[in-house]
């Protein structure tokens, strides 16, 4: 299904600000699956204004799912900056960095995010192009953190 075989929403209607202080625009979920609130997400190759899981090795991530249950094939709102809830796989540690997966890390699932010490020395090129934002918030295990958002 095209972007353009969906209904069109009103002008100014694409756009918005979350509770927690992020831009999120209005995208179709083509993950293959209903939408996971934190889930993080890249623009489709395959699809007009379209996102899928992120996945390993695979850099720049653009968004994070607002919202939970958004089925396949239909509008979601993704937070592209700002402050958003983002999924980690493990803890969280505030002050860390939120990036996504390579193949050196442990525990890898598509779409989420680990968090990482800020390194004393530059990252180099491969994760630098991983960054998700920077972690406003500790978690004892898994689950969604708040994080100010700034993809590389």
């Amino acid at each position: 299904m095209a972007a353009n075989d969906l209904p069109a929403y009103p002008r100014g209607h694409n756009v918005r600000f979350t509770v927690e202080g992020g831009i999120a625009v209005r995208l179709i979920n083509k993950t293959g699956a209903n939408s996971v609130r934190g889930m993080v997400v890249h623009a489709s190759s395959a699809n007009d204004m379209s996102v899928i899981k992120a996945v390993v090795d695979v850099p720049d991530p653009i968004g994070v799912f607002d919202e939970a249950g958004v089925p396949d094939g239909s509008y979601a709102w993704v937070v592209v900056s700002g402050i958003a809830y983002v999924y980690f796989i493990g803890a969280a540690t505030r002050g860390h960095l939120a990036r996504g997966f390579l193949t050196a890390d442990d525990d890898y699932m598509a779409g989420f995010a680990l968090s990482e010490a800020v390194p004393t020395s530059p990252f180099s090129d491969d994760k630098h192009f991983y960054e998700i934002g920077h972690v406003l918030e500790t978690t004892s295990g898994s689950g969604l953190a708040r994080c100010v958002l700034h993809f590389n």
